[in-house]
């Protein structure tokens, strides 16, 4: 076991030398967690107007929802995939729509850059919109 003591000794001696010097900046690579909602800040939006988005956005060309009068199946009805979620989850759904796949439905049908084509607004509008329950 004696040979193994220079080179844990190496070992020690560049392991802390690792980190220094070099101006290296370093980017995450983006990651998609399946499964998971991430807690985010929501702002109260207008659901009137986020009808209006819905109807801008296509979004019923796609799903059905009663408040919309939309009845299309490409995806997933809303009026079940949404009752009782969260606003919360109506967000991820919509800027990260891989992040939970209705069943019986493929990843990757629903576009991807809502998060970065809608503003804000319009975001918080759209998810109070999604979020009334169904009359």
């Amino acid at each position: 076991m004696r040979p193994l003591a220079p080179l844990a000794a190496l070992v020690a001696a560049v392991v802390p030398l690792v980190g220094c010097g070099g101006e290296t900046t370093l980017t995450p690579t983006p990651v998609t967690v399946v499964g998971s909602v991430q807690q985010v800040t929501i702002a109260k939006g207008n659901a009137t107007a986020g009808k209006a988005v819905f109807a801008a956005q296509g979004c019923g060309s796609c799903h059905t929802f009663k408040a919309a009068g939309s009845s299309a199946t490409v995806g997933p009805d809303l009026d079940k995939a949404l009752k009782g979620k969260t606003p919360e989850f109506i967000r991820e759904s919509i800027v990260n729509p891989n992040a939970v796949i209705a069943a019986g439905y493929p990843p990757n049908v629903m576009p991807q850059d809502f998060g970065t084509k809608l503003s804000t607004t319009q975001l918080a509008d759209l998810i109070a919109f999604l979020s009334k329950p169904s009359s």
